[in-house]
């Protein structure tokens, strides 16, 4: 049998011409058309606004008033939530291409509301919300409230006013209660309730309109007059360091701030520095400064030194190489705190008093003052194994002191006008009176923020100011009678 290969390739021609062709008529054949989307709608209003709309259970990611649009006709669960307030729910029947408006007023719900219960200690205490006056007292339950956040404060004579953010929620009662600072004999401004900007504050002092000029170890100098505290320093003013040492008020109303660079004097409007580049100090490091009529005297770590307002002179020992934390004018004489013991300069000449002769506490003197009656104070601090304490020089003999633990640190001190001594220490205010027996203010007997004190000072009004190390300043309206 024999095959032809000519009829067996146009055979084979026309039956892949025909393939091809039914292979065509698949690939530009049309899909069904697709039928229109159902134009049901909900617009969904609440007052008040901003409630996440569920329907049927699910987010649909939508916050009243908004529009849920192309929905299908059926049946619908739609809830509203929002914080604070309780879900709620509602049910609704949408026919084909129907348009609902569902428009839920909360207000008008009594369910939806809360109350708030305000408590003081003491009672009394007028109330505040949102900054407005209700003309109400604590204790007292506020009804009716919409759920939400309020700024709740209340205010009693001679205590701090206390404010805070409460919470309402629907059908529930929230409560707010606090306990008020009594303030008719201490007060404290820290970080946190005033515009003091550091609570790790070194001295304090009182110049003739008033005004606290208090120094920090870290952010500068703060002037407080009363109701506001202005911010000196490095970056705003020529105030040299932030970290402020001493200061010190002239007879000219003269505000002069020892710091770790140098001195700064401040005449009310502009600055003027001294440092070891332009004057006759040889370090920076200032630690006291006192008044002796036109002169000057500043204790530094190189000494101490003299200011005419031209000249400087500086008197130091070669072997003793004196350090001065704090000087005392004494008719001319200048008493010396200093590491090395109590000194004296007398005549231009430098007198040592040597503890051992003397027998007071210890060698490293912190500050010194002049007491009503010419007596001169020392604060100690422990050194070689002896505890520090406080002593005084009658001009023969020393009498010492010593207050809380062995471990107790005398930072500072001064004398008022009663002859009261003033005495900061880490475990507390020390006062002692005029025959000499001790007062110590503490956590445990007074308001005092802090028992770390570094030092204090007392206003015309006879109000005594106390900076503490980490816990801001304190107002003391102490009495005495």
């Amino acid at each position: 049998m024999k095959f032809n290969f000519k009829q067996i390739l146009k055979s084979l021609s026309v039956l892949i011409l025909l393939f091809v062709i039914i292979s065509c008529d698949k690939e530009i054949s049309h899909s069904p058309v697709e039928p229109e989307p159902n134009n049901g709608n909900l617009k969904v209003f609440s007052y008040p606004n901003g409630f996440l709309i569920y329907l049927n259970g699910r987010n649909s990611g939508s916050i009243t008033p908004d529009s849920l649009l192309f929905l299908d006709p059926g049946n619908y669960q739609v809830t509203l939530k929002k914080k604070y307030f309780r879900d709620s729910t509602f049910s609704i029947i949408l026919a084909e291409d129907q348009k609902i408006n569902l428009e839920i007023d909360f207000t008008q719900n009594p369910a939806m509301r809360g109350k708030l219960n305000i408590t003081s200690i003491p009672v009394g205490a007028n109330i505040f919300i949102n900054d407005s006056s209700l003309g109400l007292t604590t204790p007292q339950t506020i009804q009716a409230l919409m759920p939400g956040e309020y700024d709740v404060k209340i205010s009693f004579p001679q205590h701090r006013t206390a404010s805070a953010i409460s919470t309402v929620t629907s059908g529930t009662t929230s409560y707010f209660t606090k306990a008020l600072v009594d303030t008719s004999v201490w007060v404290d401004y820290q970080v946190g309730n005033s515009g003091l900007v550091s609570n790790n504050l070194s001295c304090v002092a009182i110049d003739k309109n008033g005004h606290k000029w208090i120094g920090s170890f870290d952010k500068g100098l703060m002037k407080f007059d009363g109701t506001n505290f202005t911010v000196f320093n490095k970056n705003n003013s020529g105030l040299p360091n932030d970290r402020v040492l001493s200061i010190s008020v002239d007879s000219q109303n003269k505000i002069w701030v020892g710091t770790n660079d140098g001195l700064g004097i401040y005449d009310g409007s502009s600055w003027i520095v001294y440092n070891k580049n332009n004057s006759g100090l040889r370090s920076n490091e200032i630690l006291s400064v006192k008044f002796d009529n036109s002169i000057t005297w500043i204790g530094a770590y190189t000494g101490l030194y003299r200011f005419d307002g031209t000249n400087w002179t500086r008197y130091n020992d070669s072997q003793l190489s004196i350090w001065v934390n704090d000087l005392e004018i004494d008719n001319g004489d200048v008493w010396l705190a200093t590491t090395s013991g109590i000194a004296r300069l007398k005549n231009e000449t430098l007198e040592y008093f040597i503890d051992t002769t003397y027998l007071y506490p210890t060698k490293i003197i912190s500050a010194v003052e002049k007491d009503e009656f010419g007596n001169i104070w020392f604060c100690h601090l422990n050194s070689d194994g002896k505890r520090n304490g406080v002593s005084y020089f009658n001009g023969s003999t020393f009498t010492n002191f010593y207050f809380g633990t062995a471990l107790n640190a005398m930072n500072s001190l001064f004398t008022d006008s009663e002859n009261n001594k003033w005495i900061s220490t880490n475990e507390g205010l020390v006062r002692l009176n005029s025959n000499n027996i001790a007062t110590t203010y503490n956590k445990s007997n007074s308001y005092i923020t802090s028992e770390k004190v570094s030092s204090s000072a007392i206003d015309q009004n006879g109000v005594l100011w106390i900076t503490t190390y980490f816990n801001g300043l304190n107002k003391f309206k102490f009495n005495s009678k």
